[in-house]
């Protein structure tokens, strides 16, 4: 091949891409503006490298210069044909060694396929300008490994201006970092996807902390405790983060006294119109004061359900239909007021029983009871803050229902553009959980709605999400085709490589295949926040990972196990449970709250439901 005069491309560019110590193999055969094929030299590339080659494209004059064509290997193929199938067959059927025939095996040879990504002028400006190929390559052109430092500027690395997150490395070459677009993130929102085991979490925490990095405001959603690393190593932060655990507490106020309604809304049953109207009168005549748990409030509000329906059970009302009246609500539409105010305070209270037993096994944490999200949402997000909410040990229904109203309440404060809170970012963690497909069924999963109200709407409000998932196919599709970058580790289900193919616009067929083969923490990075799509090694930041959940040794507390104190232990407190009532169990009023004690024969005794039963009615 023949290059250029010198001074057409740019001394640097020169001196790489004409080197004979970079060159990797030739192109050959058939080639397009999308894609072509060399023959690779032994072990000098693999799979998902950036290569170069130089060739000849015409511009809008008609005239024609040298381009630098920069695309990525996607596939490799070895051949020799002079060891064809019937010589193999023969020496597998003679159990015959190679070394003992004439057969060779030195004219094998090597055809990889490139995956066109872009062509640019020159390599001598700080960052490179990709355009389209319009041309097709020159066969017999050479292919040539980039150095590190042309590929940092292929990939926008040395514009400083543009705040990144560092993920991690080109997979293959440790030499060359990985970097997103910080602003495309937090705005444009971000999936990762992997299976079980992928580095889902380790990749997601990596882009945590690079958000920490920039003191961006992040709120966490965590089920299973996977980022409380966060919190145990928090001195090695930069300094002036604070990172806050949350634990779910409902509590109520004049302020917020939508909340039970809420809860209502996205626990329990819907509600007619006679319903809603009974349920509004009863809170309209139960007062309440600051810092009342919603369980107590809710007790109260199920006694006056109670002391409704006897009433017009008993025909000791007034006989004249006045509006105070009872006899205006039937007992049918009391009793179903009053189941659905049972089913939430059950799930309410299993909710607090789950808490305290997380305090107990996690003392070293400091944990805080869940902030009101509508009235003081800056204790939630704030500069340089991270804020965790804990979520194991809750049913799905409850951890929806939280998801929902806290960023609901959230997006609320920052599209009102009050600017009571800043932008920030949200992570899902488990969002198969909390964003489940039609098939999946949606009737219990609350925190749908809200999602999907933010993000199609949280970019233009500075409210962005990050959903992390190790089951694809089972999302809702149109949130995650909202989602402008995606981050996808290993991939063995079929299912979900089909489904992320098909929200993924830019996603190979190739580039489809590969996923089932990459290890823990390997994955493909496309979308918005980078320039075209690559293979990464992601950083794994294991300074940051708790010593206290994921390494339980189950076996050593199988084998310790004492059969007898297990057994008078689960006696004394199922002894000690049993005859307490619904209002025994959700524990003594507090003063501020002035709930009135029950008499003996209150009626909601009968209403005693464990959250087992509950559940079971309302399914």
């Amino acid at each position: 091949m023949v290059f250029p005069a010198e001074g057409m491309i740019g001394t640097e560019t020169m001196s790489w891409i004409s080197d004979t110590e970079n060159m990797i193999g030739t192109v050959v055969g058939n080639t397009s503006t999308d894609s072509y094929q060399f023959i690779l030299r032994s072990f000098r590339a693999k799979v998902g490298d950036i290569v170069a080659t130089l060739s000849a494209i015409p511009d809008d004059n008609r005239r024609h210069g040298n381009a630098i064509i920069w695309g990525r290997i996607v596939s490799i193929q070895r051949h020799n044909p002079f060891f064809p199938a019937e010589a193999a067959q023969e020496l597998a059927e003679q159990n015959l060694r190679l070394i003992d025939t004439v057969l060779s095996t030195s004219r094998d040879y090597l055809n990889a396929e490139v995956l066109i990504l872009g062509s640019s002028d020159e390599d001598s400006k700080s960052q490179m300008d990709l355009s389209p190929l319009t041309y097709p390559v020159q066969p017999a052109a050479r292919v040539v490994n980039p150095p590190a430092s042309a590929i940092h500027k292929l990939l926008g690395a040395s514009d400083d201006n543009v705040p990144k997150l560092h993920v991690g490395t080109l997979l293959g070459r440790s030499d060359v970092e990985v970097s997103l677009s910080a602003n495309k993130v937090v705005s444009r929102h971000l999936a990762i996807l992997a299976m079980t085991g992928g580095g889902k979490t380790v990749a997601a925490r990596r882009i945590i902390l690079a958000l920490i990095d920039h003191g961006y405001p992040i709120v966490i959603f965590d089920p299973h405790g996977d980022y409380l690393g966060l919190y145990e190593n928090r001195s090695r932060l930069p300094g002036g983060t604070a990172v806050k655990l949350f634990y779910p507490m409902m509590k109520v106020s004049e302020e917020n006294i939508s909340v039970v309604s809420d809860l209502l809304a996205k626990m329990g049953r819907k509600m007619t119109e006679a319903q809603h109207d009974y349920f509004n009168k009863i809170v309209s005549e139960t007062k309440v004061a600051d810092g009342t748990k919603a369980s107590d409030y809710i007790r109260e509000l199920i006694e006056r359900a109670e002391s409704t329906a006897n009433k017009i059970a008993s025909k000791k009302g007034k006989e004249e239909d006045t509006e105070d009246s009872p006899k205006k609500f039937g007992v049918t539409t009391v009793n179903a007021v009053k189941r659905s105010l049972s089913f939430v305070l059950s799930t309410l209270m299993q909710m607090e029983q789950n808490s305290k037993v997380l305090r107990d096994r996690l003392k070293e944490y400091e944990f805080h009871e869940m902030p009101d999200p509508k009235r003081d949402p800056e204790d939630i997000v704030g500069k340089k803050q991270v804020s965790i909410f804990y979520l194991a040990g809750y049913d799905h229904l409850t951890q929806s229902t939280i998801v929902s109203m806290v960023l609901d309440a959230l997006f609320s404060h920052r599209a009102a553009l009050t600017n009571r809170i800043p932008p920030f970012q949200t992570v899902i963690e488990e969002a198969h959980n909390f964003i489940p497909s039609r098939q999946e069924g949606t009737d219990e999963t609350p925190s749908l709605s809200t999602v999907r109200k933010v993000i199609t709407e949280g970019r233009k409000f500075g409210t962005g999400l990050m959903i992390i998932s190790q089951r694809p196919a089972r999302l809702d599709e149109t949130i995650l085709t909202q989602c402008n970058s995606f981050l996808v580790l290993r991939l063995v289900n079929p299912k979900d490589k089909s489904f992320v193919r098909s929200v993924m616009e830019n996603l190979s067929e190739s580039d489809a295949n590969i996923l089932q083969t990459f290890g823990p923490g390997q994955g493909i990075v496309s979308g918005q926040a980078v320039r075209f799509p690559l293979l990464v090694k992601v950083a794994h930041d294991k300074n940051f990972e708790s010593s206290k959940i994921g390494d339980e040794d189950f076996l050593k507390q199988a084998a310790s196990w004492n059969e007898n104190e297990a057994r008078a232990r689960n006696r004394g407190a199922f002894t000690r449970a049993a005859p307490v009532s619904l209002a025994a169990k959700v524990g003594s009023p507090s003063p501020e709250s002035k709930v009135p004690s029950r008499s003996k024969s209150s009626p909601s005794d009968s209403t005693t439901l464990n959250f087992t039963q509950v559940t079971k009615r309302k399914r």
